[in-house]
């Protein structure tokens, strides 16, 4: 009856430090992101610290050029939901035009969506830790559970090295200019610059993902 108690007593133990300790974890996340992402066949012009906000840890703009074209990805490293129709409506100017974003996808790197707003051609996407890039709330949790739910993370969830949801986050919205009055060959054409770009960015960050024990290099 004492074992009984015992092993009873260890295991309430464990799940309390699984809950906590994850939470206590991921407050200590690193507070910046690299101040250069290299990108095939841009030029870097430069990098700028974003203000904190709601939701976010950190946050970086990045600018580039390729000749006459000039490229700017803002990237903020989010920890909720992956909703990135809200995103757009909370924390960026572009607001109420978010229900014209176009949801898109790519095989082997996942979801993104595209949109227009004042002469500006815009493409946004979260990329997660595992498995594919995500656009609306309900990837961003079957992404999750695809990926988060597996025998391989439960351990470290039981001994609370790890929460056993990831939901950390890189929200990306990269734009390129349009002209003022921009037909639908020069919209297609922007639309494709950033695709690209986009898969690059991508590719570089899967495996440069933010760690959660130590900051970015």
């Amino acid at each position: 009856m004492v074992l009984l108690v015992l092993t009873f007593g260890g295991a309430i133990v464990v799940l309390v430090k699984a809950i906590v300790t994850p939470k206590a974890a991921i407050t200590q996340l690193s507070s910046r992101l690299p101040a250069s992402v290299p990108l095939a066949s841009w030029q870097a012009v430069s990098s700028t610290t974003l203000e904190p906000m709601p939701e976010a840890i950190a946050g970086q703009q990045y600018d580039y050029r390729q000749q006459q074209q000039s490229l700017t990805v803002q990237m903020r490293y989010m920890l909720e939901d992956g909703d990135v129709s809200r995103f757009l409506f909370a924390y960026t100017p572009i607001r109420q035009d978010n229900k014209r974003l176009v949801l898109k996808y790519q095989p082997q790197i996942g979801f993104y969506g595209v949109l227009t707003y004042q002469e500006r051609a815009y493409l946004s996407a979260c990329i997660t830790p595992r498995g594919e890039s995500t656009v609306t709330a309900q990837q961003f949790v079957q992404n999750l559970r695809a990926h988060n739910l597996t025998a391989s993370r439960i351990l470290p969830w039981l001994t609370g090295k790890q929460s056993l949801l990831d939901r950390r986050c890189l929200w990306t919205l990269m734009s390129v200019p349009l002209a003022a009055k921009t037909n639908s060959f020069a919209l297609d054409n922007a639309y494709k610059t950033l695709e690209d770009v986009w898969v690059s960015w991508y590719r570089w960050w899967q495996p440069n993902f933010p760690p959660t024990n130590a900051p970015p290099t």
